[in-house]
């Protein structure tokens, strides 16, 4: 597990935009050196760019982490930039909002292959890392969709179930190495997630913008928390009122946790 995060060399995925921006820019501030990987060659320079007068290493590295090749291949680049890795944060991953019937498999797969893939290739990618010196950390980002359904959100609330299970699976394997394994679920964030993502129409997709613009949480303070806590190695951390009360609904009772995302979904239009 990781006692501090200067001089320590950090891998996040999904880091050109959202969430995995703020925590790069977060980790610089603690003077975290980091190995940025995104599919988004030219967001991760502007990222670069605004990093490096920070003083920490900064390097980017333009991959699919739905493809474990590619991934292996950004482990190479990384070793050799860095020699070492101690924090890894799997974020990429791909929304969709379509009803299950209407959409197309290829579609389908494509959310699991870069959501709950993404995580797998990245943890199988660098866990040698972290084994190697026996002390590092993975942060898995899931939803509150992991712990209950939402309409049209077939392919995304599956990924983001997987990831969870994966991921309690995976810490209790590494209890003993001193690898700690944390998911973390930030709460609704206004990021390019769902403006990027699959959808079947443009209304559907202004309105579940619409939502995050008003429920989201500031991304700075989502990435300052998460890694405030992550150093005492939680199974899990939960951030903003929102995912507090559904997280609480889901464990208390399920049945009134799915009619709270019914309505949810009712009144929100998406």
């Amino acid at each position: 597990m990781l006692n501090q995060y200067s001089g320590r060399v950090a891998v996040i995925t999904g880091a050109a935009n959202g969430l995995g921006r703020a925590l790069a820019t977060e980790l610089a501030g603690r003077k975290c050196h980091l190995a940025l990987v995104d599919i988004d060659d030219v967001g991760l320079e502007r990222v670069r760019e605004k990093l490096v007068p920070s003083g920490v290493k900064v390097t980017v590295h333009c991959a699919d982490v739905g493809s474990e090749p590619a991934m292996r291949a950004a482990a190479d680049e990384i070793e050799r930039s860095h020699a070492n890795v101690h924090l890894v944060i799997n974020n990429a991953a791909v929304s969709a909002s379509v009803p299950f019937a209407a959409m197309a498999g290829a579609e389908f797969e494509r959310v699991l292959r870069v959501s709950f893939y993404g995580v797998v290739y990245g943890c199988r990618a660098f866990l040698p890392f972290l084994l190697k010196h026996a002390r590092g950390q993975i942060l898995n980002v899931a939803s509150c969709f992991a712990w209950l359904g939402y309409p049209n959100k077939t392919a995304y609330a599956a990924s983001k179930g997987a990831v969870r299970s994966f991921s309690e699976s995976l810490r209790l394997e590494l209890a003993e190495s001193g690898v700690g394994v944390t998911l973390l679920y930030p709460g609704p964030l206004n990021t390019a997630l769902v403006r990027n993502g699959i959808c079947d129409s443009e209304s559907r997709r202004n309105r579940e913008q619409q939502f995050l613009i008003t429920r989201g949480l500031p991304l700075e303070r989502v990435a300052r928390r998460c890694l405030d806590r992550l150093l005492a190695n939680p199974s899990r951390i939960v951030l903003g009122r929102d995912y507090l009360l559904l997280d609480a609904m889901a464990r208390l009772s399920p049945r009134m946790g799915a009619r709270a995302m019914a309505l949810v979904a009712a009144r929100a239009g998406f």
